[in-house]
C-alpha cells in the first residue's frame, strides 16, 4: 500500500484532475452499484456532506440513539449544520420498519424527519450487521413516506464479508452511502460518499464549503484503491480472530461479554468484578503493550481486530488481558 501511494499518479483534485482519485471514485461507485462517488478526507465529513445535501437547516434526522452520527458527530450535525435528531432505540443499533413508520408518522408535517440514517455495521452494537431483508424493509418504509435514506457504511465491507451479501445489495437501500477506506481496508485516511450523479455533483460543492477539497489527493486515494482491490477478501480473518478474542475474554474471571453476539470485528466487554478498578485494568494491559479502548459505559472497553493484528498479536493480547485481570480484579 505504501509503495502504491508513493508511486501514485496525481493531479489537482480540486479541479477534478487527479487520475488516481477519479479511478478510486469510479471503482467505488461500481462496487456499490451507484452512479458516482466522491472521495472525502474522513467518514465524518462524508456523513455531514450527505446530510447537508439531502436536508435543510432545522430539518430532523431519524436515527438510532447510539449511532455514530448521534454519538460522535452530533456537534457538527446540530451545531454547524443546524439539523435536529429524532431518536429510535434500535436492536443493537438496527432500526426496524416500525421505527421508521412511528418516527415519520407522529406530529405535524414540519416535525417529520427529512432523512433516515442507518449504520451497517453498527459500532456501538458491537459490529452488528443489518439482515438484508430488514434493511430493505426499513428503506421501503422510508420511501413510502418520501424520506431519503443515508447509509453510514464505514464498516460496510465487514458486513459483506460476514454475510456474503455484495456491498451493492446493501447500498441500493440508501439514497446516499458513505464507505471508509481507513478501517477494515487499512488505508491511512479517506472515505467516499456515493449516490446519484446529481447527489455527487452537489456533494462536491459542499465538500469545498467544508474545506475538504484537496490538491494532489491521489497519494491518499492510492491507499484506498489498494485496500478496495486487495483487502476486502481478507476481512473474514479479522472476524475469526474477533470471535477467538471474545471467547478468551468471556472465559476470563471478572470480565463479561456474549461471544455469540460477535458478528464481525468488534467486541465490547464489561468489567463485572471490581468495576472500580476499571482504569487500573486498562493501564495494566497498556503497560503490557496492548490497548483497550474505554467505550460504551463506565466499566466497558472495546477491542477491534484488523489487518495489523495477526495470530501472534492476538495471543499476546489475550495473555495481557488475562494477566491484568488476574492481578487487578482479584479480591
Amino acid at each position: 500500500m505504501r509503495r502504491a501511494m508513493a508511486e501514485a499518479e496525481v493531479g489537482d483534485d480540486y479541479y477534478g484532475e487527479d487520475p488516481t482519485v477519479r479511478l478510486l471514485e469510479e471503482e467505488t461507485a461500481a462496487v456499490l452499484g451507484k452512479e458516482a462517488a466522491l472521495f472525502v478526507p474522513s467518514g465524518c465529513m462524508g456523513n455531514e456532506i450527505a446530510i447537508a445535501v439531502q436536508t435543510d437547516r432545522g430539518d430532523a434526522i431519524l436515527l438510532d440513539r447510539l449511532s455514530h452520527v448521534a454519538k460522535v458527530e452530533a456537534e457538527a450535525v446540530t451545531g454547524i449544520l443546524g439539523r435536529r435528531f429524532l431518536f429510535c432505540d434500535g436492536d443493537r443499533g438496527r432500526l426496524s420498519p416500525t421505527d421508521v413508520a412511528a418516527g415519520c408518522g407522529n406530529g405535524s408535517e414540519a416535525g417529520r424527519p427529512r432523512l433516515v440514517e442507518v449504520e451497517n455495521t453498527h459500532n456501538w452494537g458491537s459490529g452488528s450487521v443489518y439482515p438484508l431483508e430488514q434493511l430493505r424493509a426499513v428503506a421501503a418504509a422510508a420511501k413510502e413516506r418520501r424520506v431519503p435514506v443515508h447509509l453510514d457504511g464505514a464498516r460496510l465491507w465487514n458486513a459483506s464479508a460476514a454475510t456474503g451479501v455484495p456491498a451493492a445489495d446493501y447500498a441500493v437501500n440508501g439514497d446516499s452511502v458513505m464507505v471508509c477506506y481507513s478501517k477494515g481496508l487499512g488505508a491511512p485516511a479517506g472515505s467516499a460518499i456515493a449516490g446519484s450523479k446529481a447527489f455527487v455533483r452537489e456533494a462536491r460543492r459542499v465538500r469545498k464549503v467544508f474545506g475538504g477539497a484537496m490538491r494532489q489527493a491521489g497519494i491518499l486515494a492510492a491507499g484506498g484503491l489498494h485496500g478496495l482491490r486487495h483487502h476486502r477478501a481478507r476481512l473474514a480473518e479479522d472476524h475469526a480472530r474477533a470471535r477467538r478474542l471474545a471467547e478468551a475474554v468471556a472465559s476470563t474471571p471478572g470480565l463479561s461479554l456474549d461471544p455469540a453476539a460477535i458478528e464481525t470485528n468488534i467486541l465490547i466487554a464489561e468489567v463485572v468484578r471490581r468495576p472500580d478498578r476499571f482504569e487500573d485494568l486498562i493501564a495494566a494491559v497498556k503497560a503490557d503493550g496492548v490497548l483497550l479502548y474505554p467505550f460504551g459505559g463506565p466499566a466497558r472497553f472495546r477491542c477491534v481486530t484488523h489487518l495489523d493484528v495477526d495470530d501472534a498479536a492476538l495471543e499476546r493480547a489475550v495473555a495481557a488481558i488475562r494477566r491484568a485481570a488476574t492481578r487487578v480484579l482479584a479480591g
